[in-house]
């Protein structure tokens, strides 16, 4: 899988199946069918998440001191997966977009939390909590949600989170 080679690592087994089962939403620029990921994010194909990834990577050299960026990208990929970052890192594989300059992505560093959820923006970077702790955790959330009737379909069938 293209998403493997590129981060050099084996992905998650449940982002392996989502990913298998579901290649993200493919709505163009827009999210036409809504926002399908609380609270407000889309499904990247992988083939966009990777393009973002290249995207954020290229971001994160050019911020970084080129001097310092090996021994930054070290010392960062190797603390615990869930640990905050203002800087993109390469351990991390974007899976969704809010199409507004913030990711939710897999966090692929070692530890406890490897395989976590946590959003990323492009003005404070990743400081919040995991979001869930693996991508079946996510859709077991988003399933909840529906069942209790949480989203809001709005006149189009789009789906929106209060």
């Amino acid at each position: 899988m293209a998403a493997q080679e590129a981060v050099g690592q084996p992905l998650p087994p449940d982002l392996r199946a989502w990913w298998l089962y579901a290649d993200g939403a493919h709505f163009g620029l827009q999210a036409d069918g809504g926002w399908l990921i609380p609270p407000g994010f889309v499904p990247y194909p992988i083939a966009e998440a990777l393009k973002s990834r290249r995207l954020w990577m290229d971001v994160a050299r050019e911020v970084a001191p080129l001097d310092q960026w090996d021994d930054f990208v070290n010392s960062e990929n190797g603390r615990p997966a869930g640990t905050v970052c203002e800087t993109w890192l390469p351990a991390w594989l974007p899976v969704a977009t809010n199409h507004g300059g913030g990711n939710l992505f897999v966090d692929l560093r070692g530890g406890p939390k490897n395989g976590c959820l946590m959003e990323f923006y492009r003005d404070a970077g990743a400081l919040a909590q995991p979001a869930w702790a693996d991508v079946a955790d996510m859709l077991d959330d988003i399933a909840d949600r529906l069942e209790e009737n949480e989203a809001e379909l709005d006149d189009l069938g789009r789906i929106g989170w209060p």
